[in-house]
């Protein structure tokens, strides 16, 4: 698995699969920072995000030629906003998967 440091190189990586050839699934979550689990989801409507509390957004993309792991920590709506905006062209190539942090966590691991 790749981890990758910013939005821009995450997106651009995977943007490199081709779901036609490798199709694969988009797993998406949200959690507060001390591991529990968001106060409400932000993946599917960016305005349900609360201000002021930590929280970390997590992505990985699965295919048949490997997978790629993006995560960031935010506070601010429009911060999940930009996010979202940019992974857009995968929500269209691949099927999003929301996922609990602590499945999000167990797929990480290494086999």
């Amino acid at each position: 698995m790749k981890t990758f440091e910013s939005i821009d190189e995450f997106v651009e990586a995977a943007m490199s699969f081709d779901p036609e050839e490798l199709p694969g699934n988009l797993f998406v979550s949200q959690a507060i920072e001390d591991g529990g689990a968001a106060l409400e989801t932000v993946v599917e409507d960016e305005d349900s995000v609360r201000g002021n509390v930590m929280q970390v957004f997590s992505v990985l993309l699965e295919t048949g030629r490997g997978s790629y792991y993006f995560e960031y920590p935010f506070f601010e709506p429009y911060e999940m906003e930009e996010i979202q905006e940019k992974l857009e062209p995968l929500f269209a190539s691949f099927p999003k998967v929301v996922l609990p942090q602590e499945e999000m966590s167990a797929r990480r691991k290494p086999v």
